[in-house]
């Protein structure tokens, strides 16, 4: 019997297909989502956070330059620069015409930086901030503004050849700029921008404070580098100079508390300046020193035990007929002591005592003292000027050293090298850095002072000091006493070298060297005056006169003089007056707490007031603006953290 087949129910097979496309994408699902939220979830974050946000680097800060009580010799401020996004910008002649006007710049450069096809191009740097508000209210496309750091000097030329310059990107170019600039320069902070729909950053993470940054404490003396400067002016002035060079250094550690070179400059327009006039003639330049190099020769012979206290030597009654040459002292003598041939500067007892001296020892001996070698003072552009080798000697090189001709040397070389005749014989290496510290204060590295060598027995050096008070008491140094005070010292004059052949008649290079013995520290004042063109162009009538105005006005600071010590404050419009009136009284007092300062209100002060104030507080001030003071990011009487933030604004024409 035939049966009907059973039809087959597609309608189970239909669902139970269904059910395995089901399961197969719930299970596709579950396993993207494993995938999407385990799996690749920390890699999708970082995708998705990098889409999300940006990555910028600002401009950090650059570390601050400080004299030696702490006083701000040169800081960074916050300043504005505009800059285009070529590919941004919709009309590129109506924005540059824009540009023109307001920056007061050629239309034609402006286009040709837009018309780049770089993403990024500067327009101008460092503008003020009311031309900045005014690129801002153009509301120019691809236009854009950003806040960089603009070296800035308060004191304008004080110690300009040792502060030297930072350039436009906060690099250093000269002076102490240039030799600690990986202590001074900052790397880029990075900070993380959130974009938003058009890839634009809108909003920034707290920046804080920049724990790289690094501040340069010095040796030098605010107060010594005035009174140094202000002298060295008029000396300047009054003999007409060609240049002039002052450099006060302590005589027991090499630290230098003044450096003051004439011509000088104004910082902070340093590209205004020629080389010429920026040159830091102090360690830059080389010369015949004259009888300034006598203390040395006395130096070789007393300690070779070549010559003995009171022994005589025939002068030659001023004239000394020497290996075919003529050698002549100014005033004529026919017979002197050792010690009076060096108080009375006579050069044929010189030619006489060096006569004692071996060619080898005679250079082993001023080898030892630093000249011909760089004296490795912290500051760039030495030259170590020339001591020939003794085989490279003439029958006539010995006797010409004797009295300072025949070797050059540079201002810091003769100052370093007659300290350590005058303190026992040991050599010190001159320096400026006292000190590097962080943004909070904190000491990173000290510069202590470095013995490079002992020179002369201490009972050599007690001599020289000696013979040296006998010059400024009855020798050719007379003009440089100090009644009352222990001074000691040399003079010199030196005829300069004819590019033609042998000396100038005319042009001279006249310098006292001397030292204050009766404070501690014992100080080395070293005063070089480069072609006097008055009538008594010796070392005696020029150099002496500005050593004893310096010492004096030294002395009184000191308080060892009866006259009370002068009160130096800095003028921020150039030069220097006594003294600057504030607005009114403003006075910085410590908080309750260690490290805390109450901070008072600056309105009225212009910044280099305002930057004395702030570095009383030790906080990381920012300037905003130029003019004087009119609004302060902590108000006054509330308290601040050293190292911490503090902004100033300030509105108004800069003085």
């Amino acid at each position: 019997m035939y049966r009907k087949p059973k039809s087959v129910n597609w309608e189970v097979y239909r669902i139970l297909l269904v059910a395995v496309f089901f399961a197969a994408g719930t299970l596709y699902l579950v396993v993207q989502a494993y995938k999407l939220q385990i799996a690749d979830a920390e890699y999708l974050q970082k995708l998705a956070e990098k889409q999300r946000t940006m990555v910028i680097h600002l401009e950090a800060r650059r570390g601050m330059i400080l004299d030696k009580s702490g006083e701000q010799m040169a800081a960074s401020l916050e300043v504005n620069s505009i800059y285009a996004k070529p590919k941004r910008v919709t009309d590129k002649k109506v924005s540059a015409k824009t540009l023109a006007e307001i920056l007061e710049i050629s239309e034609k450069e402006i286009l040709q930086k837009l018309d780049d096809d770089r993403t990024f191009v500067w327009i101008a740097r460092r503008v003020s901030p009311i031309i900045a508000e005014k690129v801002i209210k153009a509301h120019l496309p691809g236009i854009e503004t950003s806040t960089e750091y603009q070296r800035f000097y308060p004191l304008k030329s004080f110690a300009a050849h040792a502060i030297g310059f930072a350039g436009i990107d906060s690099k250093g170019l000269e002076g102490l700029e240039l030799n600690y600039d990986d202590d001074l320069k900052a790397e880029p902070i990075p900070i993380t921008a959130q974009r938003d729909a058009l890839g634009r950053p809108v909003m920034f993470t707290s920046v804080g404070q920049d724990p790289n940054r690094r501040d340069l404490h010095l040796t030098l003396d605010r107060n010594i580098q005035y009174i140094v400067e202000k002298e060295l002016d008029q000396t300047v002035e009054k003999e007409q100079a060609k240049s002039g060079t002052v450099v006060v250094m302590n005589a027991d550690t090499g630290e230098i508390l003044a450096l003051a070179v004439r011509p000088t400059y104004n910082l902070n327009v340093f590209q205004k300046v020629p080389a010429e006039v920026r040159r830091n003639r102090a360690v830059a330049d080389t010369f015949e020193p004259g009888s300034t190099f006598k203390v040395f020769l006395a130096a070789a012979a007393l300690d070779l035990g070549r010559v003995t206290a009171g022994e005589m030597f025939d002068c030659r009654n001023g004239i000394y007929k020497y290996n075919g040459a003529e050698i002549h002292d100014i005033v004529p003598y026919k017979k002197l002591s050792f010690e009076d041939v060096i108080i009375h500067s006579s050069n044929i007892g010189a030619v006489r005592i060096s006569e004692q001296l071996k060619k080898t020892e005679f250079y082993a001996i001023l080898a030892a003292f630093g000249f011909g070698s760089p004296t490795g003072v912290d500051l760039p552009g030495e030259r170590p000027g020339m001591l020939a080798m003794p085989a490279k000697w003439s029958v006539l090189t010995k006797a010409n050293i004797s009295f300072g001709q025949g070797i050059s040397l540079n201002a810091v070389q003769l100052a370093s090298a007659f300290a350590a005749a005058i303190n026992g014989g040991s050599l010190y290496q001159p320096h400026l850095m006292k000190s590097v510290t962080n943004a909070v204060g904190e000491t990173i590295r000290e510069n202590s002072p470095v013995l490079v060598r002992k020179v002369i027995k201490e009972s050599t050096s007690e001599k020289i000091v000696e013979i040296l008070r006998g010059v400024v008491d009855r020798g050719t140094g007379r003009a440089a006493a100090i009644p009352g005070a222990d001074v000691i010292g040399k003079t010199g004059t030196a005829q300069k070298a004819d590019p033609a052949g042998g000396y100038s008649p005319d042009k001279y290079v006249v310098s006292f060297v001397g030292a204050l013995m009766s404070v501690k520290p014992r100080l080395v004042i070293y005063v070089v005056i480069d072609e006097p063109a008055g009538k008594n162009r010796t070392g005696g009538k020029v150099a002496a006169p500005l050593f004893r105005r310096i010492g004096e006005a030294v002395l009184s600071l000191c308080g060892s003089k009866p006259s009370a010590p002068e009160i130096i404050l800095a003028s921020s419009s150039g030069g220097f007056q006594k003294p600057v009136s504030l607005p009114r009284s403003v006075h910085v007092r410590k908080g309750s707490k260690p490290g805390e300062w109450i901070v008072p209100d600056l309105k009225g002060l212009d910044m280099r007031q305002a930057l004395e104030v702030c570095g009383k507080m030790k906080c990381d001030v920012t300037f905003q603006g130029t003019g004087q003071a009119v609004k302060q990011s902590v108000k006054p009487g509330q308290a601040i953290k050293e190292g911490a933030p503090f902004t100033v604004f300030f509105e108004g024409q800069q003085s």
